[in-house]
């Protein structure tokens, strides 16, 4: 076991994490190297880092990425931060779950001289997954309280065949109805329009343009992206483009884009992480189109999910998905306090 404390430990560590990544579970982008690392680099001043990885012989066969703030009480959370990152965890091969993270939790345990500050407050950990029953398995064999809540939900759809099965099965009559309105709507309003991407603009005027639009989609998305955040997300998403993963889709209508979506990739699943929309074209549910052409393309992709992460916003729902819970795990020595929400 080692435990990696520095950032030019984390960064050394990119071969390592990939391997694992790619030998165990569906990829999760926020457990990638490239997500977690950019998290680093972008909050990583005032904590501590903490990432645990265990080995058998000269191979890596999980990473438990924790980090806590530098002094007071010694609370570890998951690396890639709760309030960028939609569904946590840790990486592991198959069938080494439970036996990681029973490791990396013991070694923490057994080097804290302080037992009753200790507290491990892991966010986001998708229902029914492999690491959410290891770190309760390995609560059980290490004696420690655990206090489970679920604090958010994750909407998803598991998709057909292709656009056509896909509105005959998962959207109700309704639903489906209205769809179909709104795109005709689209189609007689702004005959020429179309779907365009990073690829067809650029990377760069297409993280501009997607910024542009999130910000004129409300208040709360203004309060959201920070110039901290802006700038973490345009880093994450050159390293997410280089691997592949990265897709921005815009509504275009003549020389205007009207909306758009952030998305990743990844192991048959498309994760819609943010949308925006211009108000002005707000009549002819530009956002919604939006992301349904991403379910399309999706499909084109031979996408089996697409999950459209935290949150639980009524057009989810208009478009066929069904909440898949994410859990808050706190564990701690019986004696230790516990942390409300």
């Amino acid at each position: 076991m080692e435990e990696i404390t520095t950032a030019d430990g984390l960064s050394r560590l990119r071969t390592d994490w990939n391997e694992v990544e790619g030998a165990g579970e569906p990829i999760n982008p926020f457990l990638s190297w490239d997500w977690q690392w950019t998290w680093w680099e972008a909050y990583g001043e005032g904590r501590e880092l903490h990432c645990m990885v265990v080995a058998d012989d000269d191979q890596v066969v999980g990473i438990v990425p924790l980090q806590c703030s530098a002094g007071g009480p010694r609370k570890f959370e998951l690396g890639g931060g709760a309030d960028l990152s939609d569904h946590l965890g840790f990486l592991f091969r198959p069938g080494r779950a439970p036996e990681v993270v029973t490791i990396a939790l013991e070694h923490l345990l057994r080097g804290d001289q302080d037992k009753g500050s200790l507290l491990f407050d892991l966010h986001y950990l998708v229902d029914s997954s492999p690491a959410l029953d290891a770190f309760g398995q390995a609560a059980g064999r290490l004696g420690l309280r655990r206090d489970l809540t679920q604090e958010e939900v994750s909407p998803q759809v598991v998709l057909g065949q292709d656009f056509d099965s896909y509105l005959a099965t998962r959207l109700n009559k309704k639903d489906r109805h209205e769809l179909r309105r709104k795109m005709r709507r689209l189609d007689l309003e702004r005959p020429a329009w179309s779907q365009v991407t990073q690829k067809d603009l650029g990377l760069k005027p297409a993280l501009d343009a997607f910024f542009v639009l999130l910000r004129a989609s409300g208040a709360h998305k203004v309060d959201f992206l920070t110039p901290d955040v802006e700038q973490f997300i345009r880093r994450a998403c050159a390293r997410l483009e280089e691997r592949g993963w990265l897709r921005l889709q815009f509504i275009q209508s003549g020389d205007q884009l009207i909306a758009a979506t952030m998305g990743f990739t990844v192991s048959g699943s498309w994760n819609l992480y943010n949308s925006g929309y211009q108000p002005d074209a707000g009549f002819l549910s530009p956002g919604l189109i939006c992301v349904a052409e991403g379910i399309r393309s999706a499909l084109e992709e031979h996408c089996h999910t697409a999950d459209f992460l935290r949150g639980s916003e009524a057009y989810k729902y208009h478009l066929g998905a069904v909440d898949k819970p994410l859990w808050r795990l706190q564990l701690s020595p019986a004696e230790t306090p516990l942390v409300s929400p």
